[in-house]
């Protein structure tokens, strides 16, 4: 592997628009790195968006109260989820799971990150009422909106989503303003869901009498995302800017995040899980949960775990991300260089016995100390880091799929 602090931004200069930025020291040969994207396919999005959705579902109030009517969300649906059949409804993993995965892993399933709903509405004045499942709203290095808040995001004239409020939970229980004298006209709507806590119930408040029509989640092939705290969403501000919500805006694609703060360990039945779900493409990012003994033994068979189920589907190998601390802590250094060797020796085997179908990613591309809250957990720049490598990689690969 090749200097671990190497600068990104200088490795980008030296290679070039091409994409050679994503190998590491001819791990990639040009073959193998035929399906990156130029670097500015990042910049060449679609400009404009259809502003209505398909699948409108007429939805009545559960109540009136004053000026302000509810809708509760499960009675026109959540996108973000893999299984329908979930012991509580916005859980992330099956029911059938539990007694399957880990005890943590099934606990951590439990939180609603990367869940969303979607509404149109011509309201001036949001709302979002819930009960937390859990009486803790924020961590120390997390602020209760990421943790534990309601995300909300406007489609803007250029058919892009664009924040516009969220709630700031100080409880378990929740009752606040998401909006106030927005400007009138009919919208499409977008709330994310509390990354490291859930609601038991969800509903939206609107202006009595405004139109309100729930939308439908999407029925494309969805991006599946398995990863550790950092693909959950930690510690993102807010729930809009996780690695999931950006890219399913910038895609404008369904995403199910299965990250599992401090528990992605590529365990074969989480991979059986995955199988499940007919994706557009599964990222698997877990290396920061693992050590290089894990990685040596599990990657290989998790990958040929979902490729025999999902022949054609691609799947995205990530490193392990650099600690902000490597610089000067060898034992940080070593972890990262050792995880990223293991990961690339099970990628290189893969290939090497004609499996199909794989792109990596280097930790080359991902953030830096500066963009890091901890010196591991990315802050929103890193966020948009994060999302920014990603986009680069998957861009070709979405692009095959929906054409």
């Amino acid at each position: 592997m090749g200097n671990p602090m190497v600068n990104r931004r200088h490795l980008f200069g030296l290679a070039g628009a091409g994409g050679a930025a994503l190998a590491t020291s001819g791990l990639l040969s040009a073959p193998a790195h035929a399906e990156a994207a130029p670097a500015e396919a990042a910049h060449n999005r679609p400009r404009r968006r259809p502003a209505w959705p398909e699948g409108f579902v007429e939805v009545q109030p559960v109540s009136v109260e004053g000026d302000i009517a509810w809708y509760d969300v499960s009675h026109w649906g959540v996108e973000g989820k893999g299984w329908s059949d979930t012991k509580a409804y916005f859980d992330r993993l099956p029911a059938k799971a539990e007694g399957v995965v880990t005890p943590e892993v099934w606990a951590r399933s439990r939180t609603s990150a990367g869940i969303l709903t979607r509404f149109v509405s011509d309201s001036t004045t949001f709302r979002a009422r819930y009960r937390l499942i859990s009486a803790t709203t924020a961590m120390y290095h997390m602020p209760a909106i990421g943790h534990s808040g309601v995300d909300l995001y406007a489609r803007a004239e250029d058919g892009y989503d664009a924040w516009l409020a969220n709630t700031h939970p100080a409880g378990q229980d929740v009752d606040e303003q998401m909006g106030l004298a927005v400007d009138p006209g009919e919208r499409l709507y977008t709330a994310y869901l509390p990354l490291y806590n859930a609601p038991q119930t969800l509903q939206i408040g609107v202006e009595a009498g405004s139109k309100f029509v729930g939308v439908a989640p999407r029925t494309d092939p969805p991006a599946v995302f398995y990863g550790s705290s950092i693909m959950q969403g930690g510690v993102a501000s807010r729930p809009g800017m996780s690695i999931t919500a950006l890219l399913g805006r910038r895609f404008d694609i369904p995403a199910i995040n299965l990250g599992f703060s401090g528990n992605a360990r590529m365990e074969p039945e989480i991979a059986e899980l995955l199988t499940e779900i007919e994706a557009s493409v599964y990222v698997v990012d877990s290396s920061p949960n693992m050590n290089p003994q894990q990685i040596s033994e599990r990657a290989e068979p998790f990958v040929r775990i979902l490729r025999e189920a999902r022949p054609d589907t691609p799947i995205v190998l990530v490193e392990d991300r650099r600690y902000g601390d490597g610089r000067f802590v060898k034992f940080r250094r070593d972890r990262n260089a050792q995880n990223a060797a293991a990961l690339q020796a099970a990628y290189r085997n893969l290939r090497d016995a004609g499996v199909t179908g794989l792109s990596y990613l280097s930790a080359d591309e991902l953030p830096e100390a500066e963009e890091l809250v901890d010196g591991s957990h990315p802050s929103d720049l890193g966020m948009m880091t994060y999302a920014n490598a990603y986009e680069r990689v998957l861009h070709p690969i979405l692009a095959r799929r929906h054409h």
